[in-house]
Protein backbone atom coordinates (compact mmCIF):
# COMPACT_ATOMS: atom_id res chain seq x y z
CA UNK A 1 0.00 0.00 0.00
CA UNK A 2 3.06 2.24 0.92
CA UNK A 3 4.50 1.84 -2.36
CA UNK A 4 1.22 2.68 -3.84
CA UNK A 5 1.34 5.79 -2.44
CA UNK A 6 4.62 6.55 -3.18
CA UNK A 7 4.14 5.83 -6.84
CA UNK A 8 0.93 8.45 -6.80
CA UNK A 9 3.49 11.03 -4.97
CA UNK A 10 6.44 11.05 -7.13
CA UNK A 11 3.77 11.88 -10.76
CA UNK A 12 0.91 13.76 -8.66
CA UNK A 13 1.39 15.84 -5.13
CA UNK A 14 -1.08 18.72 -4.07
CA UNK A 15 1.53 20.46 -1.95
CA UNK A 16 4.40 20.35 -4.77
CA UNK A 17 1.65 21.58 -7.19
CA UNK A 18 0.79 24.42 -4.81
CA UNK A 19 4.18 25.14 -4.23
CA UNK A 20 4.66 25.23 -7.88
CA UNK A 21 1.43 27.57 -8.21
CA UNK A 22 2.23 30.14 -5.64
CA UNK A 23 5.32 30.42 -7.48
CA UNK A 24 4.16 31.56 -10.48
CA UNK A 25 1.86 33.70 -8.93
CA UNK A 26 4.42 35.46 -7.10
CA UNK A 27 6.92 35.96 -9.79
CA UNK A 28 3.85 37.86 -11.62
CA UNK A 29 2.59 39.63 -9.41
CA UNK A 30 3.60 42.62 -10.78
CA UNK A 31 2.20 42.26 -13.92
CA UNK A 32 -1.07 41.20 -12.34
CA UNK A 33 -1.68 44.31 -10.50
CA UNK A 34 -0.65 46.33 -13.05
CA UNK A 35 -3.29 44.82 -15.55
CA UNK A 36 -5.86 44.74 -12.35
CA UNK A 37 -5.31 48.29 -12.00
CA UNK A 38 -5.17 49.86 -15.94
CA UNK A 39 -8.24 47.00 -17.02
CA UNK A 40 -10.13 48.66 -13.66
CA UNK A 41 -9.48 52.14 -14.71
CA UNK A 42 -10.98 51.43 -18.14
CA UNK A 43 -13.74 49.74 -16.81
CA UNK A 44 -14.92 52.31 -14.87
CA UNK A 45 -14.34 55.04 -17.06
CA UNK A 46 -16.15 52.80 -19.40
CA UNK A 47 -18.81 52.64 -17.10
CA UNK A 48 -19.55 56.27 -16.29
CA UNK A 49 -19.47 56.78 -19.97
CA UNK A 50 -21.79 54.23 -20.91
CA UNK A 51 -24.35 56.19 -17.93
CA UNK A 52 -24.84 59.44 -19.84
CA UNK A 53 -26.87 58.37 -21.88
CA UNK A 54 -28.66 56.58 -19.16
CA UNK A 55 -27.87 52.99 -20.78
CA UNK A 56 -28.25 50.38 -17.70
CA UNK A 57 -28.48 47.34 -20.00
CA UNK A 58 -25.84 44.18 -19.26
CA UNK A 59 -22.95 46.41 -19.02
CA UNK A 60 -20.74 44.31 -16.96
CA UNK A 61 -21.74 40.73 -18.35
CA UNK A 62 -20.67 42.54 -21.64
CA UNK A 63 -17.70 43.77 -20.93
CA UNK A 64 -16.32 40.98 -18.58
CA UNK A 65 -16.97 38.43 -20.77
CA UNK A 66 -14.59 40.33 -23.81
CA UNK A 67 -11.95 40.95 -21.24
CA UNK A 68 -12.39 37.24 -20.50
CA UNK A 69 -12.16 35.84 -23.74
CA UNK A 70 -9.34 38.59 -25.23
CA UNK A 71 -7.23 38.66 -22.30
CA UNK A 72 -7.50 35.05 -21.67
CA UNK A 73 -6.57 33.76 -24.73
CA UNK A 74 -3.28 36.26 -24.74
CA UNK A 75 -2.61 35.01 -21.09
CA UNK A 76 -2.65 31.35 -21.85
CA UNK A 77 -0.59 31.93 -25.57
CA UNK A 78 2.08 33.11 -23.23
CA UNK A 79 2.12 31.07 -21.06
CA UNK A 80 4.94 28.44 -21.93
CA UNK A 81 7.34 31.08 -22.77
CA UNK A 82 9.55 29.96 -20.38
CA UNK A 83 10.03 27.05 -21.96
CA UNK A 84 11.29 27.84 -25.19
CA UNK A 85 13.63 30.56 -23.32
CA UNK A 86 17.65 29.36 -23.06
CA UNK A 87 17.98 31.14 -20.04
CA UNK A 88 14.75 30.73 -18.42
CA UNK A 89 13.77 27.20 -19.41
CA UNK A 90 16.74 25.32 -17.00
CA UNK A 91 15.36 26.31 -13.87
CA UNK A 92 12.05 25.75 -15.22
CA UNK A 93 13.37 21.79 -15.64
CA UNK A 94 14.48 21.41 -12.77
CA UNK A 95 12.27 22.76 -10.49
CA UNK A 96 10.96 20.35 -7.80
CA UNK A 97 7.77 18.82 -9.45
CA UNK A 98 6.30 15.89 -11.80
CA UNK A 99 5.47 16.93 -16.00
CA UNK A 100 1.83 16.36 -14.85
CA UNK A 101 1.84 18.66 -11.89
CA UNK A 102 3.72 21.17 -13.94
CA UNK A 103 0.99 20.70 -16.44
CA UNK A 104 -1.77 20.49 -14.47
CA UNK A 105 -0.69 24.05 -12.73
CA UNK A 106 -0.30 25.86 -16.30
CA UNK A 107 -3.23 24.43 -17.35
CA UNK A 108 -5.55 25.46 -13.80
CA UNK A 109 -4.00 28.79 -13.84
CA UNK A 110 -5.27 29.92 -17.77
CA UNK A 111 -8.68 28.24 -17.54
CA UNK A 112 -10.87 27.81 -14.08
CA UNK A 113 -8.18 29.80 -12.08
CA UNK A 114 -8.04 32.36 -14.68
CA UNK A 115 -11.94 32.62 -14.58
CA UNK A 116 -11.75 32.74 -10.96
CA UNK A 117 -9.61 35.14 -10.36
CA UNK A 118 -10.89 37.63 -13.27
CA UNK A 119 -14.18 37.48 -11.39
CA UNK A 120 -13.29 38.49 -8.48
CA UNK A 121 -10.95 41.12 -8.92
CA UNK A 122 -13.79 42.54 -11.93
CA UNK A 123 -16.48 42.12 -9.11
CA UNK A 124 -14.09 44.39 -7.14
CA UNK A 125 -14.06 47.34 -9.96
CA UNK A 126 -17.93 46.75 -10.12
CA UNK A 127 -18.72 47.54 -6.83
CA UNK A 128 -16.08 50.58 -7.02
CA UNK A 129 -17.47 51.64 -10.61
CA UNK A 130 -20.97 51.18 -9.52
CA UNK A 131 -20.63 53.24 -6.42
CA UNK A 132 -18.80 56.43 -8.09
CA UNK A 133 -22.01 56.16 -10.43
CA UNK A 134 -24.47 56.05 -7.95
CA UNK A 135 -22.56 59.45 -6.23
CA UNK A 136 -22.58 61.16 -9.67
CA UNK A 137 -26.10 60.26 -11.56
CA UNK A 138 -28.01 58.73 -8.59
CA UNK A 139 -28.63 55.21 -10.60
CA UNK A 140 -26.31 52.58 -11.74
CA UNK A 141 -25.50 49.81 -13.83
CA UNK A 142 -26.30 46.12 -11.92
CA UNK A 143 -24.13 44.18 -10.54
CA UNK A 144 -22.57 41.33 -12.46
CA UNK A 145 -24.69 38.36 -11.74
CA UNK A 146 -22.43 34.77 -12.17
CA UNK A 147 -26.08 32.95 -11.75
CA UNK A 148 -27.31 34.36 -15.12
CA UNK A 149 -27.23 31.50 -18.09
CA UNK A 150 -25.29 34.43 -20.68
CA UNK A 151 -22.83 34.34 -17.94
CA UNK A 152 -22.40 30.65 -17.64
CA UNK A 153 -22.60 29.68 -21.27
CA UNK A 154 -20.03 32.56 -22.02
CA UNK A 155 -17.68 30.86 -18.94
CA UNK A 156 -18.33 27.52 -20.44
CA UNK A 157 -17.29 28.69 -23.81
CA UNK A 158 -14.13 30.32 -23.00
CA UNK A 159 -12.98 27.05 -21.47
CA UNK A 160 -13.43 24.94 -23.85
CA UNK A 161 -11.84 27.24 -26.72
CA UNK A 162 -9.16 28.13 -24.09
CA UNK A 163 -8.32 24.64 -24.79
CA UNK A 164 -7.25 25.74 -28.75
CA UNK A 165 -5.02 28.32 -27.50
CA UNK A 166 -3.57 26.09 -24.78
CA UNK A 167 -2.58 23.26 -26.95
CA UNK A 168 -1.56 26.51 -29.78
CA UNK A 169 1.06 27.66 -26.74
CA UNK A 170 2.47 24.25 -26.35
CA UNK A 171 2.65 23.33 -29.96
CA UNK A 172 4.27 26.91 -31.03
CA UNK A 173 7.76 28.43 -30.11
CA UNK A 174 7.38 31.83 -31.45
CA UNK A 175 3.73 34.08 -32.40
CA UNK A 176 1.88 30.99 -30.45
CA UNK A 177 -1.48 33.71 -30.46
CA UNK A 178 -1.36 34.54 -33.99
CA UNK A 179 -0.24 31.00 -35.42
CA UNK A 180 -2.98 29.55 -33.39
CA UNK A 181 -5.38 31.89 -34.75
CA UNK A 182 -4.37 31.03 -38.58
CA UNK A 183 -4.09 27.53 -37.68
CA UNK A 184 -7.66 27.73 -36.72
CA UNK A 185 -8.54 29.77 -39.45
CA UNK A 186 -7.33 27.04 -42.21
CA UNK A 187 -8.70 24.41 -40.60
CA UNK A 188 -12.29 25.95 -40.64
CA UNK A 189 -11.75 27.10 -44.17
CA UNK A 190 -10.75 23.10 -44.83
CA UNK A 191 -13.82 21.89 -42.76
CA UNK A 192 -15.76 24.08 -45.15
CA UNK A 193 -14.37 22.67 -48.41
CA UNK A 194 -14.63 18.72 -47.43
CA UNK A 195 -18.40 19.75 -46.31
CA UNK A 196 -18.94 21.35 -49.53
CA UNK A 197 -17.79 18.61 -51.48
CA UNK A 198 -19.44 15.83 -49.75
CA UNK A 199 -22.80 17.38 -50.17
CA UNK A 200 -21.90 18.03 -53.67
CA UNK A 201 -21.27 14.38 -53.86
CA UNK A 202 -24.36 13.19 -51.93
CA UNK A 203 -26.77 15.78 -53.19
CA UNK A 204 -26.03 16.60 -56.92
CA UNK A 205 -29.99 17.76 -57.14
CA UNK A 206 -29.90 20.23 -54.68
CA UNK A 207 -26.70 21.98 -56.31
CA UNK A 208 -28.25 21.64 -59.79
CA UNK A 209 -31.46 23.22 -58.44
CA UNK A 210 -29.66 25.90 -56.67
CA UNK A 211 -28.05 26.66 -59.70
CA UNK A 212 -31.08 27.14 -61.81
CA UNK A 213 -32.65 29.15 -59.37
CA UNK A 214 -30.07 31.54 -58.49
CA UNK A 215 -28.92 29.72 -55.65
CA UNK A 216 -32.51 30.60 -54.10
CA UNK A 217 -34.48 27.73 -52.39
CA UNK A 218 -38.16 28.20 -52.85
CA UNK A 219 -39.61 26.74 -49.71
CA UNK A 220 -38.97 24.83 -47.30
CA UNK A 221 -41.12 22.29 -48.78
CA UNK A 222 -39.09 22.51 -52.16
CA UNK A 223 -35.47 21.81 -50.38
CA UNK A 224 -37.16 18.23 -48.42
CA UNK A 225 -38.68 16.96 -51.80
CA UNK A 226 -35.41 18.24 -54.22
CA UNK A 227 -33.66 16.02 -51.08
CA UNK A 228 -36.00 13.02 -51.11
CA UNK A 229 -37.35 13.74 -47.53
CA UNK A 230 -40.31 14.66 -45.75
CA UNK A 231 -40.00 18.03 -44.22
CA UNK A 232 -40.02 16.60 -40.92
CA UNK A 233 -37.31 14.27 -41.85
CA UNK A 234 -35.55 17.24 -42.94
CA UNK A 235 -36.16 19.31 -39.47
CA UNK A 236 -34.96 16.08 -37.93
CA UNK A 237 -31.53 15.88 -40.41
CA UNK A 238 -31.11 19.33 -39.48
CA UNK A 239 -31.60 18.57 -35.34
CA UNK A 240 -29.17 15.30 -35.90
CA UNK A 241 -26.56 17.28 -37.48
CA UNK A 242 -26.86 20.30 -35.02
CA UNK A 243 -26.66 17.81 -31.78
CA UNK A 244 -23.39 16.22 -33.53
CA UNK A 245 -21.64 19.39 -33.63
CA UNK A 246 -22.70 20.13 -30.04
CA UNK A 247 -21.12 17.35 -28.55
CA UNK A 248 -18.38 17.89 -30.55
CA UNK A 249 -17.86 21.11 -29.13
CA UNK A 250 -18.61 20.76 -25.56
CA UNK A 251 -17.62 17.68 -24.96
CA UNK A 252 -14.26 16.53 -27.35
CA UNK A 253 -12.61 19.33 -28.63
CA UNK A 254 -11.24 20.14 -25.17
CA UNK A 255 -10.30 16.96 -23.87
CA UNK A 256 -8.50 16.55 -27.75
CA UNK A 257 -6.68 19.67 -27.20
CA UNK A 258 -5.38 18.75 -23.53
CA UNK A 259 -4.59 15.15 -24.47
CA UNK A 260 -2.57 16.30 -27.49
CA UNK A 261 -1.04 19.09 -25.48
CA UNK A 262 0.12 17.48 -22.83
CA UNK A 263 1.76 14.28 -25.43
CA UNK A 264 4.28 17.66 -26.44
CA UNK A 265 4.37 19.33 -23.57
CA UNK A 266 6.00 16.32 -22.71
CA UNK A 267 8.35 15.73 -25.31
CA UNK A 268 9.41 19.64 -24.44
CA UNK A 269 10.91 18.66 -20.79
CA UNK A 270 12.27 15.58 -22.07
Amino acid sequence: MKADETNVNQYFNIKRLLLIMKRDVLTHYRTILITFLAVGGFAIFASTVSLLNRSQGNFHLIFYLLILFVSGFIFTSRVFREIYAPVKSYTYVTLPGSLLEKYIERWFLTSIGYVIGTFAAYSVITFASEGINHLLFGYSHGLLNPAQKPFLIGVAAFLVLQGIFFAGAVFFKKHPLIKTILMVAMAAFVLMVIAIIAARLIMPEYFEFTARTGGRVGSFRELAAWLGLTEEGLQMLGKTLWLVLRIIFWAALAPCCWVLSFLKFRKIEV
